[in-house]
């Protein structure tokens, strides 16, 4: 209920203000086991992609965010749950894990933080999808944002091919796995960019 009336005072408004058009939404599962990902511009990256695929994902978000009452009730309210970023405690993993267990769409920014220069240039993935993908047995639904959200400029998602890891026992991946799995997630991050940056650059091009 909290979600619907979150959707209505605050997504529809943001659907408005920041419309962003999303490339290959078919490619998202719409049930299942599934660890949905993308590059990170802003504090509103999350509130968009709930408006976008009208989704209650579950999002870690730094514990900075449930510091008061209502803070807190709003985060809860739209997916987010509680993580230290400097002491990152076994609850968290034990949390994440249970939300994926009951097939819920848990969304990790794999670059740790925002990218606060708006690039292209993504920071390093970090290992957390690869993980928990690899604990839990989930998909892993790659996306990407075109840049960072402003409004009333059009902005877009693409959307990627699901994929597993990979390994001979993908649930006690080798460090060897690991590495080769995040690799492998990496180069899928840059072929996401290069085909939004070329259905973009293709847009923009026939209307001039």
């Amino acid at each position: 209920m909290l979600f619907i009336i979150l959707f209505a005072i605050i997504y529809l408004p943001l659907i408005i203000l920041y419309p962003t058009k999303v490339i290959y939404k078919e490619k998202m599962p719409k049930e299942g086991k599934m660890i949905v990902t993308s590059n990170h511009y802003s504090n509103l990256d999350p509130l968009i992609y709930d408006a976008k695929f009208v989704t209650k994902f579950r999002y870690m978000a730094k514990i900075e965010l449930f510091r008061t009452k209502f803070k807190a009730f709003v985060m809860r309210g739209i997916g987010g749950y509680p993580v230290d970023r400097e002491n990152v405690s076994p609850s968290v993993f034990k949390t994440t894990l249970e939300l994926l267990s009951k097939n819920k769409k848990v969304f990790i920014f794999p670059e740790g933080t925002r990218n606060k220069d708006g690039t292209e240039k993504m920071a390093d993935a970090k290992a957390g999808a690869i993980l928990f993908a690899s604990k839990s047995g989930a998909d892993i639904i790659p996306m990407l944002m075109y840049r960072p959200p402003k409004i009333f400029r059009k902005n877009y998602i693409i959307v990627g091919n699901p994929f597993k890891v990979e390994g001979a026992d993908p649930k006690k991946l080798t460090k060897e796995e690991l590495a080769s799995n995040l690799e492998r997630y990496e180069k899928i991050l840059v072929s996401l960019r290069e085909k939004l940056d070329e259905k973009v650059d293709k847009k923009y091009s026939k209307k001039k």
